[in-house]
C-alpha cells in the first residue's frame, strides 16, 4: 500500500481516501478505490506477476473490473501498477481503454 502511495505522490496525485476492494480470487491482484481532493475516483489495480503481461491478461483485467462499472470510470482514472514487463499490444489496448500504466 505504501508503495502505491509513493508512486502516486511521485506523479503529484494525492488521494484523501483509499479503500481495499480486492475480491476473493486466486490471482495475485489487488484492487483499490481512491478519492482525490477534487472528488475524482481512481481505480487502482496492482498485479504481481513474474511473467510478461500480455494482451490476453489485459482482456482478462478489463473483464475482471467490469462489475465496478457502477462508478463511471470513463471520466475518472484507472491506473494499473505492474512489476513485470508489458507487451506492446497489451499496453496499446489498455491505453485505448483509458488505463494508465505505472
Amino acid at each position: 500500500m505504501t508503495e502505491i502511495n509513493q508512486k502516486l505522490l511521485d506523479r503529484n496525485v494525492v488521494l484523501k481516501e483509499i479503500k481495499n476492494i480486492t475480491p476473493k480470487t486466486r490471482k495475485k491482484i489487488q484492487v483499490f478505490l481512491g478519492v482525490d481532493i477534487k472528488q475524482f475516483y481512481y481505480l487502482l489495480v496492482k498485479i504481481d506477476t513474474k511473467s510478461r503481461f500480455i494482451q490476453k491478461n489485459a482482456l482478462e483485467l478489463m473483464e475482471f473490473v467490469k462489475p465496478l462499472s457502477e462508478i463511471n470510470f470513463q471520466k475518472n482514472k484507472k491506473i494499473l501498477f505492474l512489476n513485470s514487463p508489458i507487451c506492446s499490444k497489451a499496453s496499446v489496448l489498455l491505453q485505448a481503454n483509458g488505463w494508465r500504466i505505472i
